[in-house]
């Protein structure tokens, strides 16, 4: 049997398609380009909203990928950090398609552009996708261009983007997904093999970006296709054919595909169960965000500048603007006798629902009993693992859908309206179009801190001279130490091209019970290096147990070197816990305290009975601060080796 080439026209018609994609995603990423002004006519290899919290550790996520990828290793789990036990990426929102397809521009340039290039890309090919999936519901195709910006624009896009959560950021699939589920239930236009294929492949893409988003996606889905059959139900018999012959194809192929990967997430190596985020109940929308964009504008407060930005905050993630509510009221007057309208209109309503999560907030008081859903679904098995907060992004696509919906009606209407040329409705119906994209986005926009503010990711000067020297695969402890809320470690692991490994990691990582070990329990060595990392609890004073703690991780851990190198709660003071739990005080090089461990473990005994406080207060004093080592030696010369 022989298969013939394609024909040149059929190629020719496949490139134009091609290039008018790409088209599309460049106007799309215009608007990107001016929010990342800051990076892109600076420093995008070195230049970050934040060396710190979340983009810190978006960077290593998409570090990740291409070492693995280049080093022949599993994509979904690290044992490059938490040595010796490793980290499963699936539990974390590591983004892993996203990582592995800008593998080439990490090899090439480094993850930090690979990082920058995901966030500017992240709100173009979100647009791109709602403009594509309303190619299926409208037939006045400019109709979709502003529901696209609106949608990949939104504030539910913009406000995780700036913290560098790639993984909610990149929401191409879900108007793909909308869009394949109308077909394969309502239009019916295409073949149920087809459209299954497809349903099958926007599934795993989706899985392999963000499993969070995928699992939203199906709650949405189910709610839709029951109310649906509620509806609907005399002409079930008339679809059920076709869809269920989609369905099954295409959820078949999904679990087929998607087996390995979901058993790795839920049950492999490391893996994470429970609540991953302690603040879930408390992570619903503000109820006031859907009307007011609140205090935009103002400098990030600490809890912002925790997760890493320093400019001015936006809106709230549910913020729509007065033009978009407008626009998708006109849209559902002149667009009221099609059913989808009203079909998204209770995909609006209940999105907005859930989005409220377990308590009302910032909502009338007359309202403060109203019974919300969340509060039982949130209790479920994985979908306790979701934020609430983050359905915003659908709200934002289900409007932007209704916006493209009615300018598509108003286009019918100006063509049935005799008193306008044919020739001229193009015109009226293009003016309508940009009048209701303006009035649409420019209230969101001005809420925008455009451009982003953003901070050089300078490397300390060990960790740049000093680490890429050691022999490969040295396991690291530092100071500050890799743990949820310190991930400055990993931003430096992710920059060297992973030649060390780290003890600690600032991911998702399972207790004795399988939850999430977060700082660790009070008394472990985990704990002891985040009260020397992060501000706000005790500093550790060199008591019995804690230097046996610590002692004992070092050996568990496999550490070949402990460091104190960069920003943390105090490093000379830490330089002196270090020094009275390893027995021995460090060499001073290229501004970091260093330790060596010998090959044979720790063989110097603890050193008890020295006040760090005093020795701390010292080294401040008789000007032994020009001395880096004042700390350690004082804790040398008070404390005695048992």
């Amino acid at each position: 049997m022989s298969t013939r080439p394609m024909a040149p026209s059929g190629l020719i018609a496949m490139v134009h398609r091609l290039a008018r994609h790409l088209l599309w995603i460049t106007l799309f990423a215009l608007p990107a380009i001016a929010l990342w002004w800051h990076v892109w006519s600076g420093h995008p290899s070195s230049s970050l909203t934040c060396p710190c919290g979340d983009p810190a550790q978006e960077v290593w996520f998409i570090a990740w990928p291409a070492w693995a990828i280049a080093h022949a290793a599993n994509v979904f789990f690290s044992g490059a950090v938490n040595v010796p036990f490793g980290a499963n990426l699936l539990s974390n929102t590591s983004g892993t398609l996203v990582g592995v397809v800008l593998s080439p521009v990490t090899w090439l340039w480094g993850p930090v552009v690979s990082t920058n290039v995901a966030l500017t890309l992240a709100p173009a090919l979100s647009a791109w996708g709602c403009w594509v999936a309303l190619g299926r519901l409208v037939t006045w195709k400019p109709a979709a261009i502003p529901a696209a910006l609106v949608y990949g624009y939104s504030s539910a896009i913009v406000s995780s983007l700036i913290f560098g959560h790639v993984s909610v950021t990149v929401l191409v699939v879900p108007p793909l997904l909308f869009a394949t589920l109308y077909e394969i239930v309502i239009g019916q236009k295409e073949s149920s093999v087809r459209s299954g294929a497809v349903l099958a492949g926007l599934v795993v893409i989706q899985f392999l970006i963000s499993p969070e988003v995928l699992v939203m996606c199906a709650f949405l889905a189910t709610l839709g296709l029951m109310v649906l059959v509620l509806v609907r139900w005399r002409q079930v018999p008339e679809y059920w054919g076709h869809a269920a012959r989609a369905l099954a194809l295409g959820l078949g192929l999904s679990i087929t595909l998607l087996a390995y990967p979901a058993w790795f997430g839920l049950s492999g190596p490391q893996s994470v169960s429970g609540v991953l985020f302690a603040i879930a109940p408390l992570s619903g929308v503000v109820f006031s965000g859907f009307l007011f964009p609140g205090p935009y504008g103002s400098f990030a407060g600490p809890y912002v500048r925790f997760g890493g930005y320093f400019g001015r905050i936006g809106p709230p993630p549910n913020f729509l603007g007065w033009g978009v509510w407008l626009s998708a009221i006109g849209g559902v007057f002149l667009a009221r006798r099609r059913r989808i309208v009203w079909f998204l209109i209770f995909l609006i309503a209940m999105t907005m629902w859930v989005s409220l999560g377990f308590l009302l907030i910032g909502g009338p008081h007359a309202l403060a009993h109203v019974w919300l859903p969340w509060r039982f679904f949130g209790k479920f098995p994985v979908l306790q693992e979701i934020l609430p907060d983050q359905f915003s992004p659908f709200i934002a696509l289900f409007f932007a859908f209704l916006v493209a919906i009615g300018l598509n009606a108003a286009h019918t209407q100006l063509q049935a309206w005799g008193r306008i040329r044919p020739a001229r409705v193009p015109a009226w119906s293009g003016l309508l179009t940009a009048l209701v994209g303006v009035a649409c986005l420019v209230p969101v926009f001005v809420t925008f801190d455009m451009p982003l503010a953003v901070r050089s990711t300078s490397i300390p000067v060990w960790m740049s001279r000093d680490a890429p020297q050691l022999p490969d695969q040295t396991v690291l402890l530092t100071v500050p130490f890799a743990v949820s809320g310190s991930t400055v470690p990993m931003l430096w692991q992710a920059v060297d091209g992973m030649r060390f490994r780290l003890a600690g990691a600032a991911l998702k990582t399972p207790n004795a019970h399988g939850g999430p070990v977060d700082q660790g329990s009070p008394g472990s060595a985990r704990r002891i290096l985040s009260d020397l990392t992060i501000f706000g609890t005790r500093q550790p004073t060199a008591t019995v147990a804690e230097l046996t703690a610590v002692r004992r991780a070092v050996r568990a851990w496999h550490v070949n070197e402990v460091v104190v190198d960069g920003p943390s709660r105090d490093p000379m003071y830490a330089s002196g816990f270090l020094t009275a739990a390893l027995g021995t005080a460090p060499r001073y090089v290229d501004y970091a305290w260093v330790w060596k461990i010998p090959a044979a473990g720790i063989t110097s005994p603890a050193l008890h009975g020295a006040s760090l406080a005093n020795c701390r207060t010292l080294s401040v004093h008789w000007r032994a601060h020009h001395d880096p080592l004042s700390m350690a030696n004082c804790v040398m010369l008070t404390t005695v080796q048992p």
